[in-house]
């Protein structure tokens, strides 16, 4: 009757126990209620054809190879798998921590047989027996901390799922902008020989007057040295360019070398048409990646608080066992059933200040989490202003270099003509030259940069499904 009524009053416990340590309660984001460069988000939507914003938003580039290319670093990239293993690991580990409130059951099968002989009547007396028993332990979670482990575990998760989104958002990113650059310094390189050849008929046309007696050796001289130079900046782009290829193999999961035949014929930079999502603070920081998992660190973090103060409680455990065994031999056989029911609990009186210095480590780690949550909010605006100003100047800087490209070409086109007439002298043609070259390369350079900037400011925004 005593360990009937036990029995009711521990499964009663669970009904009025509590779940120690405190609920976790998001942290207010207060971010501004506007970017201060945010009017660069419609200005970059100005003339847009396409209507929606694509979930994939590299696609926007139209460019089938970038396309590719994402889509294999997605799938192949080494970073983004291990990510994916971590996910999966932490999502065991969920099982792992609630299996610490399951009924848990033992079982185990003895058997012995003797043989005594006496050597003075020379007789003997064989004895043989078996056992088996069958255990059950069935803990009780009354303060809650198996619950707060698996907050813990479940916040753990949610971490390792924004990393995993974090990761591909970084990967796409990369993919696009190594991408865009190698297409970037195609156009430079192309420029560039074109600027040779160019130089390379005013050399013919110097040559051809210096043989006639009507132009200086210096002028020749200078027009060796003016195709030369060109000629030297050459080798530094087409070491770029293999190394952009090589990176993308990287990227997408394959050994360098593996994209030479694909990406060595010369492209277009891509422009981007598609919609670029108008946003503001409050809607990127609830999205992105990085911001997400500083606050379920956060959210594991005050789960383990609870963990902590669990300890200083009672353990609870309920435990039944019923055990057979039988003896049989010579002298005749028997049987016993035995069997137990019962409780424990258990509680920890003096532990030295374990446990309250595992608390004061919980707490901490919990301010830490907050500060750095506060600080993943604050870089996640600041990328973003960084984005969108980057781009507005690379935007406005375009207009003037395509200015000066214009007004160049024509200076030289003067200048060439003036020469031959014998009016100015070939310096002023090299200079001309110069000028033209030189105006083409940043311009070509600029264009490279705004697609760059492009996926900077995807990836600053957190745009990832």
């Amino acid at each position: 009757m005593k360990i009937r009524h036990l029995i009711c009053t521990l499964a009663f416990i669970p009904l009025i126990g509590c779940t120690v340590g405190p609920d976790y309660t998001p942290p207010e984001l207060d971010a501004p209620p506007k970017f201060l460069s945010g009017e660069v988000l419609s200005m970059l939507n100005t003339d847009k054809t396409e209507t929606a914003i694509p979930n994939e938003w590299w696609r926007g580039f139209d460019d089938p190879v970038l396309n590719d290319l994402v889509a294999a670093g997605i799938a192949n990239n080494y970073d983004i798998a291990a990510d994916a293993a971590r996910v999966r690991q932490f999502r065991s580990n969920i099982d792992l921590a609630a299996s610490a409130d399951n009924l848990n059951i033992d079982a185990n099968i003895d058997g012995d047989l003797s043989d005594r002989r006496n050597l003075n009547n020379n007789s003997s007396t064989n004895t043989s027996s078996a056992s088996a028993g069958l255990g059950a332990t069935l803990p009780l979670d009354i303060f809650g901390q198996t619950r707060r482990d698996v907050e813990s575990a479940r916040a753990a998760l949610q971490a390792a799922e924004e990393d995993l989104r974090n990761t591909v958002l970084s990967v796409s990113a990369d993919i696009a902008a190594e991408y865009l650059q190698l297409r970037g310094n195609q156009r430079q390189l192309e420029l560039l020989r074109e600027s040779v050849t160019l130089q390379e008929k005013t050399l013919s046309i110097v040559e051809s007057r210096f043989k006639y007696g009507l132009a200086p050796d210096l002028d020749k001289q200078r027009a060796i040295t003016s195709v030369e130079n060109l000629r030297a900046d050459i080798p530094p782009l087409e070491q770029s360019l293999l190394q952009s290829r090589n990176r993308l193999a990287t990227l997408t999961g394959l050994y360098s070398g593996a994209y030479e035949d694909l990406l060595k014929p010369t492209a277009n930079i891509p422009g981007y048409n598609a919609l670029i999502p108008d946003i503001i603070p409050f809607e990127m920081l609830s999205r992105r990646p990085d911001v997400r998992t500083a606050e379920a660190n956060l959210k594991q973090r005050v789960a383990d608080i609870g963990v902590a103060e669990a300890e200083f409680y009672p353990a609870f455990e309920l435990s039944a066992a019923v055990a057979i065994s039988a003896t049989g031999g010579s002298a005749g056989a028997a049987q016993t059933i035995l069997s137990a029911l019962g409780a424990v609990i258990d509680q920890t009186l003096i532990d030295g200040g374990r446990r309250q210095a595992n608390l004061d480590i919980a707490r901490a780690e919990t301010d830490e989490a907050l500060a750095q949550y506060k600080q993943a909010v604050l870089l996640a605006v600041e990328d973003v202003e960084t984005a969108l100003s980057n781009l507005k100047a690379s935007r406005e800087r375009q207009i003037p270099l395509e200015k000066s490209v214009a007004a160049s070409n024509r200076s030289f086109n003067q200048a060439e003509i003036l020469y031959r007439e014998g009016l100015i002298s070939f310096l002023d043609v090299v200079d001309a030259q110069r000028v033209l070259a030189s105006a083409e390369q940043q311009l070509a350079r600029e264009r490279t940069n705004y697609a760059v900037l492009i996926s900077a400011l995807f990836e600053s925004l957190g745009f990832i499904e």
